[in-house]
């Protein structure tokens, strides 16, 4: 079951919908205000080939709502309660739309409404009235009913959904790096979803009140990359209070590798980075995305080196999911940041 609460009126988040700012980059930003104000993800870059190991059974998880991906895979592996926040309430109805898609769809009609990239089937009219029909009122039903008597799929997707338009432009592919997709996995998916207790509303993650150690696994996503690093462990310090004394927060560093993280560990004065890393035919034609790439994976091993202080850290590297265009690393990191005991 699916709960969400926006403190906003149907007319003020479409405005904001239509209104959203577009950013070719929101890594190492520092400017909380620009994700708040961005146009929604409708997926996300990450991969969880990670969760089976973390997530327990019956677990307790607060999260970033973000594009709802590890939501969905979060209960499918295990998680019963979800406490779902997100800075941009733009998001929250992305997430009711993916949650009802789930639920309703067979998986080849999950993957064409959701994932595909071809042609016109992406947030096809089509299903969406299918879907809308099933659905009970709500704010979010009426925000997307309001939106699809304005625009056409087409329109919403080059115009109001971040990332889309280079799916578009490009003519790629999608790359969804989570398991519940998979037609093996996609009713159990579904299943998981009906049997768990997910509340979602508009916060920041950090303003959150909780029992004290009353989780079992913290999820940040990439949250890291809008914040100074010794500014983040703080926040991270103040999280884990409510954590359980054998549960976790979860970090997700896009295009970093282990051996980075083993120098940092080791004391090392430089860490083994090459040319080969980095696509520089890509920051060619993107100068400046190329300096804050590099500050990106700085800004990181800072905070990997100031997490170690204060945290236990198991370094996790995952098949990279593509999630910043700079990078020719062959994985992505996951961070999971336990109790020191």
């Amino acid at each position: 079951m699916l709960t969400i609460k926006i403190e906003r009126n149907v007319p003020g988040l479409v405005n904001m919908f239509y209104n959203g700012k577009f950013h070719t980059s929101t890594q190492a930003s520092y400017e909380k205000v620009s994700y708040e104000t961005s146009a929604p993800n409708w997926t996300s870059n990450e991969n969880s080939s990670y969760m089976s190991r973390l997530v327990k059974k019956g677990a307790s998880v607060l999260a970033v709502a973000g594009s709802f991906d590890h939501i969905i895979d979060m209960a499918l592996y295990g998680a019963r309660n979800i406490y779902a926040v997100d800075v941009n309430p733009l998001q929250l109805p992305i997430d009711w739309l993916k949650y009802q898609a789930v639920i309703n769809l067979t998986p080849g009609g999950f993957s064409k409404f959701a994932l595909s990239t071809k042609g016109n089937l992406l947030l096809s009219r089509e299903v969406m009235e299918n879907i809308l029909s099933k659905s009970d009122s709500c704010l979010e039903k009426e925000f997307w009913e309001t939106v699809y008597r304005e625009k056409d799929p087409l329109d919403i997707r080059l115009n109001y959904l971040l990332s889309e338009r280079n799916y578009i432009y490009n003519h790629s592919e999608r790359i969804v790096m989570f398991d519940y997709p998979d037609q093996t996995k996609f009713s159990k998916a579904r299943n998981a979803l009906k049997e768990s207790f997910i509340y979602a509303e508009e916060k920041d993650i950090f303003d959150v009140m909780l029992p004290g150690c009353s989780i079992d696994l913290i999820h940040l996503s990439n949250l890291h990359n809008f914040f100074f690093p010794e500014d983040y462990v703080k926040k991270v310090q103040e999280l884990s209070k409510f954590l359980k004394e054998d549960g976790c927060i979860v970090l997700y560093c896009i295009g970093m590798k282990k051996e980075w993280f083993d120098a940092i560990k080791e004391g090392a004065e430089g860490i083994p980075m090459f040319a080969s890393d980095l696509n520089l035919a890509y920051f060619a034609r993107n100068p400046l995305l190329m300096q804050a790439t590099e500050q990106q994976i700085v800004h990181t091993m800072l905070l990997y080196d100031e997490l170690l202080k204060h945290f236990n850290v198991e370094v996790i590297p995952v098949k990279t999911g593509r999630g910043f265009a700079g990078y020719n690393t062959p994985t992505d990191i996951v961070l999971s940041v336990s109790l020191k005991k």
